[in-house]
């Protein structure tokens, strides 16, 4: 390596890049451009260097591996396109909750503004029931790109799927979170917790937020055990937002791990947005024109007079108002 007369400032800061991608195992991809004809480090091994699944034996009718096989080779990471038009897209979507967009966004900004994939301090987001909290998680990272899986902690019993079960299990199978990698070939897809405050407590197979503070760490997440594959997984890429009611019910362990969002209901104009956009979505989903739809100044009125508890009533009174509109063209 040549010598430079930079000052000793900048040589810390490049000896601190490297050391964090030497931890974080990202392996350069030189021939894949990131995002807007910028280069930077795509790929990633997420399990050990040289480490490579054995053979299924022709002998046995299935691979134990199969569902993670993929991961032997590096998987990518991946950046958001036209993040300049991204946020706007998901204000105009979710109106009301402007500070969780800038929250999910935060980390893509910094890609955007300094070309450098960085993993997403966990979110957690709070507020009453059906005010769209895990809608504005799922569709900012929708509209990025983000493969996203939501689960349900509400009744979630076995803890233990987090972590993977032992192969001595007539159940065993790896971690979740190491398949879901697998199966979108990407270092950092998305997983939403929701109702992380109502997750069972002192279950026998594991307690969820317990569990799920191992992931939620830079250290700890970036070499996690898979307990099925008794190996360390490089999962500190994954981008983790939790939703919950009741703050005071979320431990505080966890708690420290994550920003914080508060998500209000939605008042107002916002109301309105958000009913024609529910309007639209039903209508793509029967495969409508969305333009056939819209809302009357009285049926905006009764809108926001009764749909403003949560965002489930305000679906079904849209639904209402639509097929009410469908049965006027046929009387028509």
């Amino acid at each position: 390596m040549t010598q430079s007369n930079t000052p000793d400032t900048q040589t810390d800061t490049l000896s601190s890049e490297a050391f964090l991608e030497e931890l974080l195992g990202i392996v350069p991809d030189e021939e894949s451009p990131v995002g807007e004809e910028r280069s930077g480090f795509v790929s990633l091994k997420v399990l050990p260097e040289d480490h490579s699944f054995p053979e299924n034996s022709s002998s046995r009718r299935i691979d134990r591996f199969a569902s993670v096989r993929r991961l032997e080779n590096p998987v990518k990471l991946h950046t958001p396109r036209n993040f300049a038009t991204l946020k706007a897209r998901v204000l105009e979507a979710c109106p009301h909750a402007p500070q969780a967009v800038e929250v999910l966004a935060s980390s893509d900004e910094e890609w955007s503004e300094w070309g450098r994939v960085v993993p997403m301090r966990p979110v957690l987001l709070v507020g009453p029931p059906g005010c769209g909290k895990s809608t504005v998680a799922r569709l900012y990272h929708e509209m990025a790109g983000y493969p996203v899986k939501t689960i349900n902690v509400s009744g979630m019993t076995d803890a233990l799927s987090l972590m993977g079960v032992h192969q001595s299990f007539g159940e065993a199978k790896p971690s979740l979170v190491t398949e879901w990698m697998a199966g979108t070939e990407l270092a950092n897809p998305c997983i939403i917790l929701d109702e992380i405050d109502k997750a069972p407590r002192g279950g026998q197979h594991g307690n969820v937020q317990d569990v799920t503070l191992q992931f939620l760490e830079g250290m700890e997440a970036g070499s996690f055990n898979d307990v099925y594959l008794n190996l360390p997984v490089n999962a500190g890429y994954v981008r983790w937002v939790l939703t919950a009611n009741d703050l005071a019910q979320v431990s505080e362990p966890l708690r420290s791990r994550c920003r914080i969002v508060h998500v209000e209901q939605p008042q107002g104009q916002d109301v309105i947005l958000l009913a024609r956009r529910i309007m639209a979505e039903i209508a793509r989903e029967r495969d409508l024109l969305p333009q056939w739809f819209t809302l009357s100044q009285e049926e905006e009125e009764l809108v926001q007079r009764y749909c403003t508890k949560d965002l489930r009533s305000m679906r079904h009174y849209v639904e209402v108002i639509m097929k009410d509109q469908m049965t006027y063209w046929k009387v028509a």
